[in-house]
């Protein structure tokens, strides 16, 4: 039992997931045709489409793990279906939205839903088999919708179902993610596509749950188109997606990144409690960037190797002087006087952009990086503390 609980619940999770998916998938395909269409999830249908406050389109999403969820004349996906839009054809004054059936499942030639496709059509015969099943059926599950439906007008059943598009055998949600890479395709280097299309997702599942935890609130198709524009410009050839500008380290990374021989560096210059955490803060920002481009293959080769070896150089004349004025016989003090010089141009002056990226966190979290290798450093005698530790790696 437990067992099969476990498998309900990753399909629901499943269906969940492909919702929201399926959204955006059908969001990016309206922004050609129907810019100002509103979307919204779990409000006036799974998916539906909206002008001024009014749906133009429902969308009935069932996707099924494995070969289950045919749409046989009595299956309850159909019929469960089925009765959400009957209540909405029953109360309509004027004509209904139009009603989208969305299911990884199939329907048999000469079924219902079969003459509900977008082609070859016949509402009659579909509703001819739908009447026959009302009275047929001993599938309790459906006994509500099979009453309502035979409770509306000749008349309004027609409407009903002239409304409807069923697409079976539809995309499922590794599919849809498919479809989407299709449909972004021209935004980002092709390589760069899955990439791209995790960093929309990324934005798109967070839009959602904010709109579903205020209460269903409508995004505006051209949302979308705003996020792909923003994205494409991260992607362009000369340009990088940054993703943690902002980020900030847990308690945990603090405490380990306290131990770094970064961080000892700068207490040997002196450096007070407040900047060492902003070098940590730095320190941070730069590794996880730097590793996610890595990650996502953003990176030319030995590009990275190339930017250090502009930061080491861009150091090496600064620190030069520092030692050519220092005098000889000068004390700790002094030294350590000297050394918070060179790490307070790092600080406030030093701007290397990385390709396009010139975030100040870049540049001087990528000096904390090297520092902590003893590539660079700020006190003279810097390299004395190298001999018996071990610098790590980015």
């Amino acid at each position: 039992m437990a067992k099969e609980n476990a498998h309900s619940a990753h399909a629901s999770a499943v269906g969940y997931l492909y919702q929201a998916r399926l959204a955006l998938l059908k969001g990016i395909q309206a922004i050609s045709e129907s810019p100002a269409l509103e979307l919204s999830i779990e409000t006036f249908d799974d998916v539906s489409f909206e002008v001024d406050g009014e749906p133009v389109e429902l969308i009935q999403t069932k996707h099924h793990l494995g070969t289950g969820g045919n749409l046989a004349d009595a299956s309850v996906d159909l019929w469960k279906t089925l009765r959400i839009w009957i209540k909405r054809v029953s109360e309509a004054v004027e004509a209904p939205p139009r009603f989208i059936l969305m299911t990884t499942g199939s329907a048999t030639a000469g079924s219902a839903a079969s003459f509900l496709r977008a082609d070859d059509r016949d509402e009659q015969k579909a509703d001819a088999i739908l009447l026959e099943v009302c009275d047929s059926s001993t599938n309790e599950v459906n006994i509500a919708a099979y009453a309502a439906y035979k409770a509306l007008l000749p008349s309004q059943r027609l409407r009903l179902l002239r409304a409807i598009r069923i697409f079976d055998s539809a995309p499922n949600i590794l599919d849809v993610h498919d479809d989407i890479c299709h449909e972004v395709r021209h935004a980002a280097p092709r390589a760069h596509i899955e990439v791209f299309v995790e960093r929309l997702e990324g934005w798109w599942f967070g839009v959602v749950i904010n709109a579903l935890a205020t209460g269903g609130k409508s995004i505006k198709v051209l949302a979308i188109d705003d996020r792909i524009d923003a994205l494409r410009e991260d992607f362009h050839r000369n340009s990088l997606p940054v993703d943690h500008a902002s980020a900030t380290p847990t308690q945990e990374i603090v405490a380990d990144l306290d131990k770094r021989p970064f961080v000892e560096q700068l207490r040997k210059i002196n450096i007070g409690t407040q900047r060492i955490e902003y070098a940590m803060r730095d320190y941070y920002r730069a590794s996880e960037q730097r590793a996610r481009w890595v990650r996502e293959q953003l990176l030319v080769d030995g590009e990275l190797n190339h930017y250090e070896r502009e930061l080491k150089e861009a150091w090496e004349p600064r620190f030069a002087t520092m030692i050519d004025e220092l005098p000889p016989d000068c004390d700790a003090k002094a030294k350590a006087l000297a050394g918070a010089s060179v790490y307070k141009w790092v600080e406030h002056e030093a701007a290397l952009p990385f390709r396009s990226v010139s975030q100040s966190f870049l540049t001087r979290g990528s000096y904390h990086i090297l520092a902590n290798q003893y590539i660079v450093g700020w006190h003279p005698e810097y390299l004395i503390d190298s001999s018996d530790k071990d610098g790590e790696e980015k």
